[in-house]
């Protein structure tokens, strides 16, 4: 009889093999456990929904997701009266009533509007669109709108509208004055500079810090995850359990997670794609020398974003002398636009990353908000992936 002594380099390479196969299962195993702990699963029920109210200036009514961009269904309408019934509504989801009209109203009379009503579909609940009088000057229409019943979760949702309606009144009813003159066409007086913007009121009820499905719901909407991170993780740790499941609550905690997620280290040079005006790629090499670089990812179309560069322009001495460069980065997709808004920007550098590398670099560093500053090393270690120039007395 024959035996046959195998290799030890054998040996070695089939355990090798073993572990190499045991990690990878492992490894599925713990992604796919990750998609389960946020797998959402919306409960159907029936969203019910009557106007009683006489409206003539209502022409056409209809139902839309979250995103206000998909339909669900129409409604058919008389005279201002109808009765909206969906049985396949995602409950604890939010839908819009979005309705068109034209104005009776003296001094808009003939002109259209639009409106949008936030409704939150719960189950057992019965919904009634509420219309009083809307007396505000630049109004086109002459009603306001609201939701009766829902509890606290529509109440929120109600209030919100209710500001957001104001605001866009205000905006209708800004005019601009013109005048003629041997000099030509001279603008007299333009539009106010308002104080409130959507974003900055749905900020505001961000801020109340509820526990209900409403306020993640509008977290979500504002894309201000980051910025909330550790009070709305508290918020979500004491919501009850509906919250907690619901489309918003789910999605805030896998978000959560990712801005938790600390990353180690950048390829700079595959990942950090950007171009100057010229269209040069940043020289990564004549950087090597310095001791941090401040990566500043910012969009210069957003205000915010444009206003925390600004007010890192004025650092640069002080971040010089720390052996800190400063790179801004837009993410903005127009080339042309990029160039225009950062003509008054006296800093030594200045790039737009590539259109076609953007995504990847948004996925690596989950940049869901701008402004955003990364310090790193030249290497590509990350010293800070959300640096606040409060920090810096804590650098080396």
């Amino acid at each position: 009889m024959k035996f046959f002594r195998s290799s030890p380099y054998v040996i070695v390479i089939g355990f090798l093999l073993t572990i190499s196969s045991c990690q990878h299962r492992e490894q599925n195993k713990q992604t796919d456990t990750k998609k389960q702990k946020y797998l959402y699963t919306p409960e159907k029920g029936a969203l019910s929904i009557i106007s009683e109210t006489a409206n003539s200036e209502i022409k056409k009514v209809s139902l839309f997701k979250d995103n206000e961009k998909d339909s669900v269904i129409s409604v058919p309408i008389e005279n201002g009266k109808f009765k909206l019934k969906l049985d396949t509504a995602n409950l604890n989801e939010i839908y819009f009533i979005k309705i068109e009209g034209k104005s009776t109203k003296r001094g808009t009379s003939g002109l259209v509007w639009e409106a949008s009503i936030p409704v939150l579909a719960s189950a057992s609940t019965d919904l009634k669109l509420v219309q009083r009088p809307f007396n505000h000057p630049g109004s086109i229409s002459k009603t306001a709108f609201s939701i009766q019943g829902g509890g606290k979760e529509q109440e929120l949702l109600n209030k919100w509208h209710t500001v957001l309606a104001e605001l866009e009144a205000e905006v209708e009813g800004q005019t601009e004055s013109y005048s003629l003159g041997g000099a030509g066409v001279t603008k007299v007086s333009g539009k106010k500079e308002l104080s409130k913007s959507p974003a900055s009121i749905t900020e505001d009820f961000i801020k109340k810090h509820q526990p209900l499905i409403s306020s993640f719901y509008l977290l979500s909407r504002a894309g201000k995850q980051r910025q909330y991170a550790k009070a709305y993780g508290n918020l979500l740790e004491q919501a009850p359990i509906e919250v907690k499941q619901s489309k918003y609550g789910l999605d805030f905690a896998k978000r959560l997670e990712k801005v938790q997620t600390k990353i180690q280290r950048l390829d700079l040079q595959k990942q950090v794609v950007a171009t100057d005006a010229q269209l040069s790629e940043i020289p990564w090499d004549s950087f090597k020398d310095r001791k941090y670089l401040l990566l500043s990812f910012w969009n210069s179309a957003d205000q915010a974003s444009a206003k925390a560069v600004k007010q890192l322009e004025q650092e640069v001495p002080v971040l010089e002398k720390r052996g800190i460069d400063i790179l801004p980065i837009s993410m903005e997709s127009q080339f042309s636009k990029w160039k225009e808004n950062t003509e008054g920007l006296d800093f030594k550098y200045s790039y737009r990353m590539r259109n076609e590398a953007q995504q990847d670099l948004i996925n690596t560093l989950y940049l869901s908000e701008l402004p955003r500053f990364v310090l790193v090393k030249p290497n590509g270690e990350v010293i800070n992936d959300d640096f606040d120039l409060k920090q810096l007395d804590t650098l080396d």
